[in-house]
Formats: C-alpha cells, structure tokens, sequence
C-alpha cells in the first residue's frame, strides 16, 4: 500500500476493534459497538469493492420460516430450540428495520406463499397442522393467526391448496446494505475495501503486505470464514439465483416458497427471480467457490417454464451467493481465542438473523 501519513492514522493507528467483512452482520456488529461506545475506533476491511459473500446476493426475501420447514425441524429439534430459532429470526427482522428504515430498503410487504406438492404426503400433513404452527409462531413471537389456508391459483401442477404468511416481505439487498454503510460511516465506523485478509489471529490480523494490530477482532465473513478459521464447525454453500427476461402478464404477486424454503421465486421489475434447489445437488453446491451449473439451472429453467409461466423463459441475470451451514441451524457466536471473536453460520437467513447477530457478537466484544 501506498499511504500518506494521515491515511496511515486514519485507517491503520489504535484502532479498539478490527472487524472482518462488510456484510450484514460485519457492519451490524460496527453499529451496534459504535452505538455502545461512540468513543471506540473501529475499522471494518472488506476484500471486495461490494461485501462479496451473500449480503447483497441473497433473493430480498424477508422472512422467518415456512411451516414445511417447520415441520422438517421438528423431527430433529426440540420445541423450544425451534420457539428459541423463531424468536431470533423475528427480533432480528426487527432490528434491521431499526437500523434501515422500510423505505430506505424498498420493503414491500406482500406476503409470503408456500405452495405444495401434489402427491407429497409430508407436505400435505402441512395443510391439516397448519393451527398447530400457528399456535408456535404465536407463543414465539406473538403473531396471531400468521399462516391461512388458501385456494392456489398459480398453477396445476402444484396442490390446489395453499398456505399464505400475511407477515412476510421482500427488500433490495443493495439498498438495504449500502443504508447499513451510510449508518455506520455516520456513526464514524471506518470502512476500508478492496483488502485481502490472509491469515488473523489473537492481536493481529494479517494483509498482503503489513500487519493490523487490534486488541479486540471480529470475523464476520460467514460461508468463508474457514478460510481463516478453519477449525470452525462450517460448511460453506453456494447459492444460485436467476431473474428472467421482461414478462408479460406475470402471474406472481406474492413471495412463493417451495419445499421447505430451499426453492423460491417472486415477482421484480416484471420478471420472475428464481433461487435455491441447493438441497437437490449438495455434493456440487457444497463449496466456496462462485459460479452457475447447468443441471441446477435447468432444474430452475423447467420449473419457471413447466409450473408458472407454462412457455419457455431466458434468464438475463444469473449470480451466487456463499452461504453459511452447520449441523444445527444456530449461528455462531463466541470467542474463539484472547480477542478474537466470530459471528458466522447463519443458515440462508441472513436478512433474518444478521443484525441480531452483530448485535450479540458486539455486546461480547465489549463485555
């Protein structure tokens, strides 16, 4: 690097917090720290012009969980670690709209349907459990009534019954983060991009060519952070997405899901955005690695074409997103040496989750 005097103190000097990566939960955890303590020097590095994981290539959906997901979950996890999940999706849903204004992130709430398959027993025991999950989301979170059973006129190729979510939405990812960006600069988090980590460790974080010393870091970098933290229990995904050409007579309007959440698809700009599937082709989506693959965008192409437009599509856009799994849906949390602290794995709901969790890393920052 190239620095002049006053860039050097401005980014490099006494900096109380170094934390890495500008996505959701990067900059949430900036926020939130800088809220607590406005007089803690805090520096965020992203590798990347934009935050390259999932945070601004995620589908815009705002949500907290369908009931076949609900029910998947129930066979292997307790009732009240599933009460626990809702509770954290929800609050922070709430957060984020405290950080970003609805308007500020183009937030439309327009409901969320989760159509069925026709001959899928499992999913249409959904229809028949639909008060007992009502009755779940209730004692989490306190929605009354949130998912009705309704007719499905989409199409016939799925079940003629429905269910809808009234409390369920969609944003822009773009001007949900750049919103998170303007609210951390203005609280006077410095932020410093196109800066490639190599390696961090209690004190020190690590760049190509000099060291940052820090007493206290923060890596935040999800589905990639085993890359610095390899013994962390995470697997990385990738995620597809595609948007369709220009439609006319588009038939979506609501947010639609399908089996249990890992396919989705809704209506932007008259096109259709289509994403997920990664359950149907694990071996090859488990990876850090950026890209499209041919059969799981011709499992989307025919499913866009066979059950909601019924005519052949083009995608005109195709992206992906590196997501954070493990083997229990719980983010992690902790301080993983003297100083060093993670808040990753946030199991495809980082929209839900990752302003809750920055807040959480930030108050054990500072404890």
């Amino acid at each position: 690097m190239n620095l002049s005097y006053w860039e050097e103190k401005y980014y490099f000097e006494d900096n109380d917090l170094v934390v890495i990566g500008a996505g959701i939960v990067g900059l949430s955890t900036a926020i939130a720290v800088k809220k607590f303590r406005p007089d803690l020097k805090v520096l965020v590095l992203e590798r990347s012009t934009i935050p390259s994981g999932a945070s601004t290539k995620n589908a815009g959906f705002a949500c907290f969980g369908s009931v076949t997901e609900l029910i998947s979950d129930s066979v292997h996890m307790k009732y009240e670690d599933q009460i626990a999940l809702l509770k954290m999706r929800w609050a922070g849903l709430k957060l984020l709209q405290s950080n970003v204004t609805l308007e500020d992130m183009s937030y439309r709430s327009r409901g969320g349907v989760e159509v069925l398959e026709v001959d899928d027993v499992s999913q249409i025991t959904a229809l028949n459990d639909i008060n007992k999950y009502n009755e779940m989301v209730s004692d989490a979170i306190g929605l009354k009534d949130c998912f009705s059973i309704v007719d499905q006129y989409l199409s016939d190729s799925f079940h003629s019954k429905a269910i809808y979510n009234q409390y369920e939405g969609e944003l822009n990812p773009m001007h949900m983060m750049s919103s998170l960006e303007r609210k951390a600069l203005k609280l006077g988090v410095n932020i410093l991009n196109g800066v490639d980590v190599q390696s961090v460790y209690s004190g020190v974080v690590n760049l190509v060519t000099r060291e940052i010393e820090s007493p206290k870091i923060a890596v935040c970098t999800n589905g990639l952070s085993r890359v610095l933290l390899p013994q962390l229990a995470l697997q990385a995904v990738r995620n597809q997405v595609f948007v369709t050409e220009l439609l006319v007579n588009n038939p979506l309007q609501s947010c639609y899901h399908f089996d249990q959440g890992y396919v989705y698809f809704r209506e932007i700009d008259n096109r259709i955005l289509i994403g997920g599937a990664r359950n149907l082709y694990s071996e090859q989506e488990n990876t850090d690695q950026f890209g499209q693959t041919d059969n799981l965008k011709a499992y989307l192409k025919s499913f866009v074409e066979e059950r909601i437009t019924k005519r052949p599509i083009q995608f005109e856009y195709e992206w992906s997103g590196i997501l954070g799994v493990g083997e229990t849906k719980e983010p992690i949390i902790e301080e993983v040496d003297k100083g060093l602290y993670v808040g990753v794995r946030l199991g495809g709901m980082g929209v839900a989750i990752g302003c809750g969790v920055g807040q959480s890393l930030a108050e054990m920052v500072l404890s």
